[in-house]
C-alpha cells in the first residue's frame, strides 16, 4: 500500500488531470474514505478511442472509482467486503479485475502505479536516441497509434530496438509508453528512450506521467530511475 507514498492532493497540476479524468471534484482527492463515482465519461470512448468504464486511484485517506453508471451498483457490490473508511491498496483494487473481465472478457487490466516527474526531480540520461520524424516510414505504425512525439533507439539493419512515445492525455499532462524489443533488453535502452520523452515533455512546460504494472519490475526501475515519483495506485481497465 502507498499509503505513506501518495502524494494525491499534493501536486496541483496533477491533482487537477485526474479529478478530470475521474470526473470527481478536486475537493474529493482529499475527502476521506473510498467514493464511487458514476460517469457518463466512462461510457463514451476516451484517448485513442478507448473506452474506460472503470478507472481509479488511491489517495491518502480512502481513494476515487469512476465507473460508468450502469455498473454502478455491481461495482459497490465487488467492493463491499472491504473498509471504507481507509486507503485502498492493491488488494482491494485487484477486486475490480474479475468484475471487469466479466463485463468485458477482452478487456486491458491493470493494477499497478502511477508516477510523475518535473523539472526538480528529473534526473536525465544520454544515450543515441532519435526523435522520429513522423514521416518516417520506420515509424509509420507507431504514429498512428499515437498523437504524440516517438523517440527511439535503432537496433539491427535500422530496426527500432525501443521506443518511447506520448499520449497527450490533457493539455498540460503527457504520459509515456515504452517498449524494448525482446532481443535488445538488459542494455539500458528503456530508460534512454524515456529519458529522452520525458525531457521533451518537460521542455514543453507538461508535466510527464508514468504508469506500470506493479509486476513489471524493469519498468519500475526505468522511471525511478529517472526521478519519478509516486503519485498512486492505480486500476483501470480499457478496451
Amino acid at each position: 500500500m502507498l499509503d505513506l507514498y501518495c502524494r494525491v492532493g499534493q501536486v496541483d497540476r496533477i491533482d487537477r488531470f485526474h479529478a478530470w479524468d475521474l470526473d470527481c471534484e478536486p475537493e474529493l482527492l482529499t475527502t476521506p474514505g473510498v467514493h464511487v463515482v458514476p460517469s457518463p465519461r466512462r461510457a463514451a470512448p476516451g484517448w485513442a478511442g478507448y473506452n474506460v468504464p472503470i478507472t481509479s486511484i488511491s489517495t491518502q485517506t480512502g481513494g476515487i472509482i469512476s465507473v460508468a453508471p450502469t455498473i454502478l451498483e455491481k461495482v459497490r457490490r465487488e467492493l463491499a467486503p472491504i473498509d471504507w473508511t481507509r486507503p485502498v491498496g492493491a488488494s482491494e483494487l485487484e477486486r475490480l479485475r474479475p468484475l471487469a473481465r466479466r463485463l468485458v472478457p477482452y478487456s486491458f487490466c491493470l493494477n499497478g502505479h502511477v508516477l510523475f516527474c518535473d523539472q526538480e526531480h528529473f534526473r536525465p540520461v544520454p544515450g543515441n536516441v532519435e526523435h522520429l520524424q513522423r514521416d518516417d516510414p520506420t515509424g509509420r505504425e507507431l504514429y498512428s497509434r499515437f498523437d504524440g512525439d516517438i523517440f527511439v533507439v535503432r537496433g539491427a539493419r535500422n530496426r527500432i530496438a525501443s521506443w518511447a512515445a506520448l499520449k497527450l492525455k490533457s493539455d498540460d499532462v503527457w504520459e509515456i509508453a515504452v517498449v524494448t524489443e525482446a532481443p535488445y533488453r538488459g542494455h539500458g535502452y528503456a530508460k534512454q528512450v524515456v529519458s529522452a520523452a520525458t525531457g521533451f515533455i518537460l521542455q514543453q512546460g507538461r508535466m510527464a506521467l508514468y504508469v506500470h504494472d506493479r509486476t513489471n519490475l524493469a519498468s519500475s526501475k526505468v522511471c525511478r530511475g529517472l526521478g519519478y515519483i509516486e503519485y498512486a495506485e492505480q486500476f483501470f481497465c480499457e478496451y
